[in-house]
């Protein structure tokens, strides 16, 4: 029993498990099939089925014209330029990552994939069937080629290397490396019940898609092909479902299609007791591919955008369940209209009996001069039974609520803000509102579906991108990318905004520019300039007035350059006057202090001159001198006595 009871699942029992998942999910998807077909006959405004013969069957177009109206403005910011993603580093260590993860994006998304087309259909399904769904992948293709090569042998004489022939070397050459991504129909998805308005906890997703064997072997990664191809020769292609509304067939078994199913999700494989991502791929009963999830993460590589998204639910609504009845009565009214003007008598012409003889009946029929008895009250001419102002009332009424709905402004007046107040602030509100609903609808598609698609992308680049990819920026700059790089922890910013926000920033940059544009910089008004051609739309203009360099004026420099010169020269001459003056200060310090010292000479030899007169009137000189001699006497004396003294 134990050894029973690990045993491995065979392909018979996972495709009978497969199918019954899918037979699961298969009421949820005709629900949703169901709805879209009842919208998408709204959109195209496709008869109703209450049509009498010999009365109008027009179905007016609401629901597409409030598309078509807002769709351009809507696709506007993710195709206007050519650099719409940003990368964010998280930390410091992940900015060099973030600036090629940019290059990257940038260059596979606006330059590699058909962005216009990719995006158009995104908007288109959003509005008419209100959910989109995306599956990623990767486009990667290669072909091997003969190239000639030099065949290089030693110089027998001088030892270095010289061609002496050459060779056939196999290159495999690489045609296309790149993510892409593919919408699919709501028709040929199955998603998992029990997800709950959660994708991310999706167990499993099946896609069904049409191929044909050709492309399967062209793929590589399929096997039992030829098993497949018996089966299919057998059965005679029975497993071919029309979804592409054609009736044309291929003849020969290589083209002709044939129904793939992809299983992605978890399961238990092993029977180990821990489901596993996986990807199950079969056609005709047969298992062309079964192995583990093999994206990074093993994340299910599908996207989900919903329009008007309800909680708890996979699917959005589409804009026909929204004004879906407002359509209806606009139809209902333009039909009394068109029948009351079809049976009027319009172009009716009518004459009292009497009026004319046959004669001047027959001019009178032929459009010619007629004579006729009577007065011109005897003539009636037909025309189109009035229509009240009420009818004219009530559909600019239904008209206004389904642009109020929808937050679209027309080309007619649409969206007014009379219901605020007859004032600029009203009307002003009423923009805003439509600026702030299609705003919200760029952000939910930004949000919702390309951050996440871009995220994809930048863990496919990291596990499948070749080791170094040359990614071309400019005509002269090449930058080289390591994948290594290509991880971290980035963050995506996607630069949406509608074409009434670029207009408000313009405008105030343009305020500012011109208040302050006299006072203000030349280079802080050249960074205005870029910046309100990048705003309207001017990517060319922007670059070449970040990069422009004014050209100086000849005569202009020269008078600079000479007033330069007669600066220098006056502040050269009141230098040197400022030296000279230092010098006569010094020279009238010198003196002055010459003249001080003169001054205190004369005044000390006054003093002695008067001291020698007081000392000669009271004869101090006198006793000093008979002193003295007293002193030499006394002296001479002594030194006699010594003399004397010495000698005996």
């Amino acid at each position: 029993m134990p050894d029973e009871a690990k045993k491995k699942p065979t392909k018979e029992e996972l495709l009978a498990a497969f199918k019954k998942d899918q037979k699961a999910a298969d009421s949820l998807r005709l629900a949703m099939v169901t709805s879209v077909e009842q919208w998408k006959k709204q959109y195209h405004g496709e008869p109703y089925g209450n049509e009498q013969k010999g009365k109008s069957e027009l179905v007016s177009r609401d629901i597409k014209r409030q598309d078509e109206w807002q769709h351009a403005s809507i696709k506007d910011p993710f195709v206007s330029h050519s650099d719409i993603i940003k990368c964010n580093p998280v930390t410091f260590e992940d900015r060099q990552a973030a600036t090629q993860n940019e290059l990257v994006l940038n260059t596979q998304f606006t330059r590699q994939f058909p962005r216009y087309k990719f995006m158009t259909d995104v908007i288109k399904l959003y509005y008419a069937e209100g959910t989109v769904i995306v599956k990623t992948s990767w486009d990667y293709e290669d072909q091997t080629e003969e190239v000639e090569m030099p065949l290089w042998a030693p110089d027998p004489i001088t030892g270095s290397p010289i061609q002496v022939d050459t060779q056939l070397v196999k290159q495999l050459k690489v045609l296309r490396n790149r993510p892409d991504a593919s919408i699919c129909r709501i028709a040929d998805v199955f998603l998992d019940p029990t997800a709950e308005g959660d994708f991310d906890r999706s167990q499993f997703i099946i896609h069904r898609y049409e191929s044909d064997i050709s492309s399967l072997r062209k793929a590589g990664k399929y096997k039992n092909l030829k098993k497949l191809a018996m089966n299919l020769a057998r059965d005679a292609g029975d497993d071919f479902d029309p979804t592409d509304e054609t009736d044309f067939v291929f003849e020969d078994q290589a083209r002709k299609k044939i129904i793939v199913y992809e299983y992605w999700g978890n399961y238990d494989i092993e029977n180990t007791g821990i489901a596993e991502p996986i990807v199950c791929t079969w056609c005709n009963d047969v298992i062309i591919q079964l192995e583990s999830n093999p994206y990074p993460g093993q994340e299910l590589p599908f996207l989900i955008l919903a329009n008007n998204s309800i909680p708890f639910k996979l699917y959005g609504e589409a804009n026909a369940e929204l004004i879906g009845d407002n359509q209806k009565v606009t139809t209902a009214i333009k039909r009394g209209i068109l029948d009351n003007m079809a049976n009027s008598n319009n172009a009716q012409k009518g004459i009292r009996n009497g009026a004319l003889d046959i004669l001047n009946k027959k001019r009178f029929l032929n459009g010619k001069n007629f004579e006729f008895n009577g007065s011109t009250q005897d003539f009636y001419e037909g025309s189109y039974n009035n229509i009240p102002n009420s009818v004219f009332s009530v559909l600019e009424v239904v008209n206004n609520e389904t642009e109020s709905m929808l937050g679209v402004k027309s080309f007619t007046g649409g969206i007014s803000g009379n219901h605020l107040g007859s004032t600029a602030t009203s009307a002003r509100g009423a923009m805003d509102a439509v600026s702030v609903r299609r705003l919200d609808i760029v952000r939910n598609i930004a949000e919702n579906l390309l951050k996440p698609l871009m995220r994809k992308w930048m863990a496919y680049n990291s596990e499948f991108l070749s080791e170094e990819e040359v990614i071309r920026i400019t005509n002269e700059e090449f930058v080289n990318i390591r994948r290594d790089d290509l991880k971290g922890m980035i963050d995506i910013q996607i630069e949406v905004s509608t074409s009434e926000d670029n207009s408000a920033k313009a405008q105030e940059l343009s305020f500012l520019l011109q208040t302050l544009g006299q006072e203000m910089d030349q280079g802080m008004r050249t960074l205005l300039m870029s910046q309100i051609a990048k705003l309207n739309k001017m990517p060319d203009l922007a670059k070449q007035l970040e990069e422009y360099q004014p050209q100086p004026d000849p005569f202009a420099e020269k008078m600079k350059e000479l007033e330069v010169r007669g600066k220098e020269a006056e502040i050269e001459e009141r230098l040197s006057r400022a030296r000279e003056n230092e010098v006569d200060i010094r020279a009238k310090s010198a003196r002055a202090a010459l003249d001080e010292a003169r001054a205190r000479e004369i005044g000390v030899n006054a003093d002695l001159k008067d001291q020698e007169f007081i000392r000669k009137a009271e004869g101090t000189d006198f006793e000093e001198k008979m002193v003295e001699k007293s002193f030499d006497r006394e002296t001479q004396a002594g030194l006699k006595e010594i003399d004397r003294l010495t000698k005996n």
